[in-house]
């Protein structure tokens, strides 16, 4: 009999020693709450973060429900918003599959190589904070400071810049055109149409880089990219997530 325990002793530590074996850590979970859960490379089940911090192996996700979750590799910080998914492949590679996030990259571990990856681009970072919101619909990265390279996975996309505020004879003349839209015929809204695309943004080249500055946020739906100044909706989302950052 005590043979028998002995060797279920054994083996019960065996099994532990495989399911619960160390890895080298990619990142570092610090702070959650609300409803988060990871789930481990090559697992198909979520568990819970449990003891903060928990360490992330490579390929490990992050699953955000009605919760938020913190992440530090050392490089930079991620603040996972609610209904997200963000996959931590490496050192400094993030992919972000669902949701938004914000990033903070420390200017001095920078250079050490930071590359977040989107459904549509891959960013490399020179030390900055920005947000990653990708809505199926459409990708966007909100940069707040520094710059930051986006490359095309897709191949040359559209870019298009909005452009500034118009003077007052144009918006006069534009909205001289909108009343009369409404009493155009349907063989007239072709033309409306194409100036209105016009006035609101300006077609600039085929590209599958960009080097995006400061105080801008580029939207990029399917192969049609569209670089603008930060929406009031952005930074919102943003506030939200560096308030709640600053909080744990």
């Amino acid at each position: 009999m005590r043979l028998v325990k002995l060797l279920f002793v054994s083996l019960a530590c065996c099994v532990s020693g495989h399911v619960f074996a160390s890895c080298a850590s990619v990142a570092k979970m610090v702070a959650f709450e609300g409803q988060v859960s990871i789930k481990p490379s090559g697992k198909v089940l979520k568990t819970s973060p449990g003891a903060l911090p928990r360490a992330l192996c490579a390929g490990d996700e992050v699953h955000t429900f009605e919760g938020r979750a913190l992440l530090n590799d050392g490089r930079y910080s991620v603040a996972i918003d609610k209904f997200s998914v963000a996959a931590f492949n490496g050192v400094g590679k993030t992919a972000l599959d669902k949701g938004q996030a914000l990033f903070e990259v420390r200017k001095s571990k920078a250079a050490a190589g930071v590359e977040i990856k989107t459904r549509l681009s891959v960013i490399g970072v020179k030390g900055t904070r920005f947000l990653v919101e990708d809505d199926k619909d459409s990708v966007s990265v909100v940069l707040d400071q520094g710059s930051v390279d986006i490359a095309s996975t897709q191949g040359p996309v559209e870019l298009y810049r909005e452009k500034p505020v118009a003077q007052q004879s144009e918006r006069d003349e534009f909205e001289d055109l909108v009343r009369k839209k409404a009493e155009a015929i349907a063989g007239e809204q072709a033309a409306f149409d194409q100036y209105k695309a016009q006035v609101e943004r300006e077609f600039v080249d085929y590209v599958e880089n960009l080097v995006l500055e400061a105080g801008k946020e580029l939207v990029t739906t399917g192969r049609v990219a569209v670089e603008r100044n930060i929406s009031g909706e952005s930074a919102k989302a943003m506030k939200s997530l560096i308030d709640w950052q600053g909080k744990q």
